[in-house]
């Protein structure tokens, strides 16, 4: 079964100022955290996608 995050970059940071995000990250901000998770997990699937593709192309 796939992960499902519903964190977006405009639900978590939409309409908030620089200091405002600065204080989420100072203060460990749940939402945030997700979404930074959510888009290491989206970067580390490219990546192994791409990998696999080249894997695949040199076979």
């Amino acid at each position: 079964m796939s992960r499902s995050y519903h964190q977006t970059h405009k639900s978590v940071l939409g309409g908030k100022s620089i200091n405002q995000i600065n204080e989420m990250i100072t203060n460990d901000d749940p939402d945030l955290n997700q979404l930074v998770e959510k888009s290491q997990i989206k970067k580390d699937i490219k990546r192994k996608r791409k990998a696999n593709r080249k894997q695949n192309f040199d076979q």
